[in-house]
């Protein structure tokens, strides 16, 4: 079954793993001042936001035309409504995101060799290498840019893996406002 752009995204999340924003305010103003995202989508989630109008300025969209849906279809009757904009998750501890259409297999840190029979327990902090017998700590892992661990995350929805990328100028924004530096990966769900 073919996939559909609205079941991929893209995540931005902080290199720190348990680092979590006290206060997502903050950090929602300094991402709605620099005109990253917009108002919150009117729906019951309060960190769920429309695009701002330099977002194409932070994410460039590979390709020579790409089709970027900005608002959702009037007809469109689901909350989870295929269209781009930006979501803002926090938990309570670090877990793994991974995609679950387009899963890679992650490399251990050690011999850099495929983990086959790695657990998929979201919370887990560890993983044991199948190859060299080594646990190492889950982010330690190359996920090769399909799955990411923390306590925090930014998803952009409505984005099909490797079809756009976040901008330094938006990394290195991200990197002031919080004190860590983030990283990006994509999800299919």
């Amino acid at each position: 079954m073919p996939q559909t752009y609205g079941q991929c995204s893209l995540y931005l999340y902080p290199e720190q793993k348990d680092f979590t924003a006290e206060t997502l305010s903050s950090l929602i103003s300094e991402l709605q001042e620099i005109c990253f995202l917009s108002q919150p989508v009117d729906r019951n989630d309060e960190y769920d936001f429309f695009t701002g109008d330099k977002f194409l300025n932070h994410i460039a969209y590979m390709g020579c035309a790409p089709a970027i849906k900005f608002e959702a279809d009037p007809d469109d009757e689901g909350n989870d409504a295929d269209f781009c904009h930006i979501k803002i998750h926090r938990h309570k501890t670090s877990r793994l995101i991974c995609s679950q259409k387009q899963s890679t297999t992650p490399r251990c840190p050690h011999c850099k060799k495929p983990v086959r029979d790695w657990q998929d327990d979201k919370t887990a902090a560890t993983i044991k290498c199948n190859q060299c017998g080594t646990t190492s700590n889950i982010e330690d892992f190359d996920w090769r840019k399909m799955a990411g661990y923390a306590q925090l995350f930014i998803e952009i929805t409505d984005i099909f893996p490797k079809e756009a990328i976040p901008q330094k100028i938006l990394l290195d924004r991200l990197t002031d406002i919080t004190n860590t530096e983030w990283k990006y990966f994509y999800s299919c769900q």
